[in-house]
């Protein structure tokens, strides 16, 4: 009788399920049915006890770090995001993906409920006041975050203006933690105080992936849009955006293809240039007509005093040696807005024998009738490839930001045009390679060497085509509308 006894409960402890933390699952690589026969080992159970940890606490906006990698030669798009993935393959254990967690029951629409919007930047304050236009359409109407005059325009309360949270470095980032930290509980504490149904976190990433564990512990839903930029640096960030993004919206085809391989919910939008660029030409006033200078040179230092004051003396000075193998060019000076002109008119004045044409806000117009660009990296390098106008990239930063560079930047570019051509688009010039002397060299060679010239205008159609669909915030704003997680009640 004993005997039976033992027998029966020897059976029952061998039925016996154990669930396995879902986070321990998801570093050991188990897959989901072992994981529910197998009892947690010692380590699972630590990370697992660290996970709850960190989560049952406020986020802080402590810098995370990342494992130093080599630059990744790539000479396409495909073989930078291929070669991406085989480093990330090799270097951790890739999980086992199961379907989108479900963290919502079903419900009706959010549309009653405020809305927060985070831009850090320009470019983001533009995106995210279309996306807020879209969204008043389809029947939202409470919105508040920071951003700059476009979102204010687009009816957003700002708890912060977006200039005084353009940041660009890791150095200048370490000296704004402690403002940054206090604007983030701030937010958060709004954020709850107001009820809101979800957040659109725009571009911005070293500040909004951390905000994103704050709302998300608060109850709150996490859209982003404009991906960070994982491909290039800091792919560890993968597992934030997993656990705490409930809508991923990127602007790149090929991004999509990262988080469709990694579980995240992911639409693609395409990027806001395609139309965003016909109806600012439309607003922007046309330059002068003179038919008989060239060739035209576009000179495009950047929005930032930072990219100012480093970038315009060496593009100023080239054009000094230019002017005099190209006596009748015309040289068009780009201000990105009027407020510059402070910043721009003190280096100009450091070189009263060269002559330029000056314009504010109408940096499209020159770019549209360039032979040729300086130009600046960033967002304004797409705009140059949407006109098909051939350019030298330049990008100078601190000392600090250039040693710390090389051990978190995965890819063998720096500008998105030539990560998204299918070979070098563009000349880089980084850092001690910004002279007159380079910038002469390669503005020469596009204007002199036609089969050159062509093959880059070739790159630069296809690259425009990469871009998408054109109005982004349209489909983002579908995309936020027809998503379950972001539509149910809690």
């Amino acid at each position: 009788m004993a005997s039976k006894k033992k027998a029966k409960k020897k059976a029952a402890a061998k039925h016996k399920t154990v669930a396995k933390p879902r986070a321990a699952a998801a570093r050991s690589g188990a897959a989901k049915s072992s994981a529910a026969k197998t009892a947690p080992t010692k380590k699972e159970a630590s990370a697992s006890k660290k996970l709850g940890a960190a989560t049952g606490k406020s986020a802080s906006l402590k810098s995370t770090k990342s494992p130093a990698s080599k630059s990744t030669p790539a000479k396409s798009r495909s073989s930078v995001l291929e070669s991406t993935l085989a480093k990330t393959a090799a270097t951790r254990p890739v999980p086992v993906r199961s379907a989108p967690r479900k963290r919502f029951v079903t419900g009706g629409p959010l549309r009653d409920k405020a809305v927060l919007v985070i831009a850090g930047e320009h470019s983001g304050d533009l995106l995210g006041g279309d996306l807020v236009a879209e969204l008043r359409q389809r029947g939202y109407s409470d919105f508040f975050g920071t951003g700059g005059p476009h979102m204010e325009a687009a009816g957003v309360e700002l708890l912060e203006h977006v200039d005084n949270l353009a940041i660009i470095g890791f150095a200048e980032v370490l000296k704004a933690y402690r403002r940054l930290k206090a604007l983030a509980d701030r937010i958060v504490v709004e954020a709850v105080r107001r009820g809101t149904g979800f957040a659109v976190l725009v571009d911005y990433p070293g500040f909004n992936l951390r905000i994103a564990k704050m709302l998300q512990a608060a109850g709150i839903r996490i859209v982003y849009l404009a991906s960070p930029q994982i491909w290039a640096w800091k792919y560890s960030r993968i597992n934030t955006i997993r656990e705490n993004v409930d809508l991923m919206l990127p602007l790149f085809k090929f991004e999509k293809e990262i988080y469709d391989r990694e579980g995240v919910p992911c639409e693609w939008v395409g990027h806001p240039l395609i139309s965003r660029i016909p109806r600012r030409l439309r607003r922007e006033e046309a330059l002068p007509l003179k038919i008989q200078q060239r060739p035209v040179i576009g000179i495009v230092p950047g929005s930032r005093r930072s990219e100012i004051t480093r970038l315009l003396p060496s593009m100023l000075e080239a054009v000094r040696t230019l002017r005099e193998k190209y006596p009748r060019a015309r040289f068009l000076l780009a201000g990105v807005e009027e407020r510059q002109a402070p910043i721009i008119e003190e280096v100009l004045a450091a070189y009263p024998d060269v002559e330029v044409e000056l314009y504010y806000e109408r940096s499209l117009r020159i770019m549209e009738a360039s032979d040729v660009m300086m130009i600046a990296s960033g967002t304004a390098t797409l705009e140059g490839a949407f006109f098909r106008t051939p350019m030298v990239l330049l990008y100078k930063i601190s000392v600090l930001n250039y040693m710390i560079a090389p051990f978190v930047i995965r890819t063998r570019f720096i500008g998105i045009v030539n990560l998204l051509a299918r070979r070098q688009a563009i000349l880089e010039l980084i850092q001690s390679e910004v002279t007159p002397g380079n910038i002469v060299q390669e503005v020469e060679r596009i204007l002199e060497d036609r089969k050159y010239r062509e093959g880059l205008v070739a790159e630069l159609d296809y690259v425009r085509r990469e871009l998408g669909r054109g109005n982004p915030a349209k489909h983002a704003a579908e995309a936020i509308v027809a998503s379950p997680a972001l539509n149910a009640a809690k």
